[in-house]
């Protein structure tokens, strides 16, 4: 069995940074990657809007979600890299802690936002949930507005399978 990289998205360039550090492992070690993106229901908050109406919004985002993935797997699958597409519904960190589970990755490489403060307080860190209850390993990409000085993660990953 092939070991996997999980790497959450969220289909902003902040967590596309993660691509490339799981680019390099898995070329270089014969790992997978799994790219996963979690759709919320757009019209979850709205009941007003109706059954029907909440669902076709729930089809264009997972439609949304899969194009934006393809991409993704197009991109490594160019360079070598195997990759595939998970698509999960609900809180973000859950989703990702079940997949991981689910699929057995040997560990998550993912992008933190790097909110402080009150921004952080109020809405959470998806991030520090998933590092905080799975048992796997985590890299975290940091935004580089918040790099003092920058090390090369997958280098670092490299090295100590050598």
């Amino acid at each position: 069995m092939q070991p996997k990289i999980l790497v959450p998205l969220d289909g902003s360039a902040l967590a596309e940074r993660a691509v490339e550090q799981a680019e390099t492992i898995a070329k270089a070690l014969g790992y997978e990657v799994i790219l996963y993106r979690v759709i919320q229901n757009p019209l979850a908050a709205a009941p007003e809007s109706g059954p029907a109406t909440e669902e076709s919004a729930a089809m264009e985002s997972i439609a949304d979600a899969n194009t934006y993935l393809e991409k993704i797997v197009s991109r490594l699958e160019g360079k070598g890299v195997k990759a595939r597409i998970e698509i999960g519904e609900g809180p973000a960190y859950a989703g990702i802690l079940g997949i991981a589970h689910r699929e057995d990755v040997e560990f998550i490489i993912m992008s933190t936002h790097g909110r402080t403060g009150l921004t952080r307080a109020l809405m959470g860190s998806v991030a520090e949930k998933v590092v905080y209850t799975t048992k796997r390993p985590v890299m975290l990409v940091k935004p580089e507005k918040i790099l003092k000085t920058r090390t090369d993660e997958a280098e670092v990953i490299l090295k100590m399978h050598q």
